[in-house]
């Protein structure tokens, strides 16, 4: 299939750009929004198209309903009616095929997971239904995630009988401390809406009819801020998960010298000066 594919070409997921804010949403609902193959390479190359375009501040990721993402395509029905082995069951065999090649981070996480918790640009994730699996781990990528309280959140895997694989042993005990993220994924249990707001997995829980409305504001309120000082800040907190605090301030030392020295940085004190908004440029 290969990594470059239009957006006029996109089957599995629904991209598109106001205001400054992209937004991807995962579209196979007859399968709760699972993951195959396709999909992947579709989310992957829209992370592409939304790190190349200055135009766009920030990228909110959610799901046609019912779900945000039922995890990776296992096509339970297909196993059920006897219509595919149990080996073939996994719509994401190109995954399996990279490992065994020795390629130890397949294009399901480069291109995918990490490319969006690399991404130089605020995340969110709107949360509009069940979040399994891989699913959960897309919602852990991003920077802020903001749910309804139809939102649950499941680890999943370990009820398949394999490691979690899309990031989440990284990802989720940085969001939610090392206990709990082990119990959830010891257990496979569902979190739900309020016990995930509770403890750190949602920074927003709002009625289901206000979430598009809440996200969009949160996501037009970022879009408004200074971009290098965004994108900067957003480095200096993941870098920071993996250096000591000295170097950390070593880099943070770098990103003011570049930040104080930018146009946004007039702007932001002439428009503090004036009583105004500022307007940023991104220079």
């Amino acid at each position: 299939m290969g990594d470059k594919i239009s957006v006029s070409d996109y089957q599995t997921i629904l991209f598109k750009e106001k205001d400054g804010i992209a937004t991807i949403t995962l579209n196979r609902p007859q399968v709760r929004n699972a993951i195959n193959d396709r999909m992947s390479e579709e989310i992957a190359s829209a992370i592409a198209a939304v790190s190349g375009d200055d135009r766009i501040k920030v990228l909110v990721i959610t799901g046609t309903e019912p779900a945000f993402c039922a995890g990776a395509d296992f096509r339970f029905g297909d196993v059920r009616d006897q219509q595919l082995s149990v080996e073939s069951a996994e719509d994401l065999q190109a995954v399996h095929g990279e490992v065994a090649r020795g390629h130890l981070l397949p294009k399901l996480q480069s291109g995918m997971v990490l490319a969006l918790q690399r991404l130089d640009k605020p995340t969110i994730a709107m949360v509009n239904g069940d979040a399994v699996g891989a699913g959960f781990d897309l919602c852990l990528a991003c920077d802020l995630r903001v749910g309804s309280p139809n939102a649950r959140f499941m680890v999943a895997y370990t009820r398949m009988a394999v490691v979690p694989d899309g990031g989440g042993t990284w990802l989720l005990p940085r969001a939610v401390g090392v206990s709990k993220a082990l119990e959830l994924i010891f257990t496979g249990d569902f979190c739900g809406a309020e016990e995930a707001h509770r403890i750190g997995i949602l920074n927003k829980l709002v009625p289901s009819e206000e979430l598009e409305q809440a996200t969009m504001k949160l996501a037009s309120d970022i879009a408004k801020g200074p971009p290098i000082a965004q994108r900067l800040s957003k480095l200096l907190v993941y870098k920071g998960l993996e250096t000591d605090f000295e170097t950390a301030l070593q880099f943070l030392s770098a990103a003011v010298s570049i930040t104080i020295h930018s146009e946004d940085h007039r702007e932001a004190i002439r428009a503090f000066a004036e009583k105004r908004a500022p307007v940023f440029k991104g220079k």
